[in-house]
C-alpha cells in the first residue's frame, strides 16, 4: 500500500463521518424536520443501546477493511496504471455484482429465522437516519463487507483508483440510502430516490426493495416497489 493510497482511505473515512453528521444533524433540526420522509413520535430503541451498538459495528468495520487490506491487498487491488475507462468499467463492474449478491443476502435475511435473530435487528430501526445505517448485528455487518470485498476479489485485482472509489460510493451510498429525508432542489435527485426505495422497504413493504444501489435487481426478480 502506498502512502498516496492510505492517505485516500483516510479521506474516505472522513467524508463519510462528516456526510453522516451532516446529514443526521439535518434529519434532527427543526428547520430541515419538514423534509423528512416519516417522523417517529419515539424511538423504541434507548440512546445507550444504540451508542452501543452504533459504535461497535464502527469499529468492527475499521477491523475488517484493515485485516483485508494488510493480509489480502494483492488480491483487491494493483498499482499498475491503469486508463481512465478502465477504471470506471471495473467499478461499475464491481459494484453490479456485489449489488447482485448483496440482493440475494439481503432476500436471504428475511427468511424468518435470520431476520428474528440476524437481520431483524436493523429493522428495529423503523425510522432510519444516516447514524442508524450501521445498527447492525455484527454477522450482517461482516457478511456485508465480505462481499463487498470478495466481489472485488472475484473481478480484481482492480486498480487502486477503482478500489478507492468502490469503497467511496458504496460507503456514501448506504449513508444516502438511509437518510429518510427528501430535498426538492435537483441536485439531491439520485439520493432522494434512494432514500423514498429504502424508506419503502423499512417502514411499508418489507419484502420489497432488496437491492441497495441499482433497482434492475428488484425490476428483475419482481420486488420493486
Amino acid at each position: 500500500m502506498t502512502p498516496q493510497f492510505i492517505t485516500g482511505m483516510i479521506l474516505i473515512a472522513t467524508f463519510a463521518g462528516l456526510l453522516m453528521a451532516a446529514t443526521q444533524w439535518a434529519s434532527l433540526s427543526p428547520r430541515y424536520k419538514r423534509y423528512r420522509i416519516r417522523t417517529p413520535e419515539t424511538y423504541r430503541i434507548p440512546l445507550r443501546k444504540r451508542i452501543i451498538n452504533i459504535g461497535g459495528n464502527m469499529a468492527f468495520s475499521v477491523s475488517i477493511f484493515t485485516v483485508a487490506l494488510v493480509f489480502f491487498h494483492d488480491r483487491l487491488f494493483n498499482n499498475e496504471p491503469a486508463a481512465g475507462l478502465t477504471i470506471f468499467g471495473q467499478v461499475l463492474g464491481v459494484l453490479l455484482v456485489y449489488d447482485f449478491f448483496y440482493y440475494l443476502m439481503h432476500r436471504t435475511f428475511h427468511r424468518r429465522e435470520l431476520m428474528k435473530f440476524v437481520h431483524g435487528v436493523h429493522h428495529k430501526v423503523r425510522f432510519p437516519s444516516a447514524v442508524e445505517s450501521l445498527y447492525l448485528h455484527p454477522l450482517e455487518n461482516l457478511a456485508g463487507l465480505s462481499l463487498l470485498l470478495g466481489s472485488t476479489a472475484l473481478l480484481g485485482p482492480v486498480n487502486a483508483a477503482a478500489f478507492l472509489l468502490i469503497v467511496f460510493i458504496h460507503t456514501t451510498v448506504n449513508i444516502l440510502v438511509h437518510t429518510n429525508m427528501v430535498f426538492p432542489h435537483p441536485a439531491f435527485k439520485l439520493a432522494n430516490y434512494w432514500a423514498a426505495r429504502h424508506d419503502i422497504h423499512h417502514g411499508k413493504h418489507l419484502n420489497r426493495n432488496y437491492a441497495s444501489i441499482f433497482p434492475f435487481w428488484d425490476m428483475m426478480f419482481g420486488t420493486y416497489a
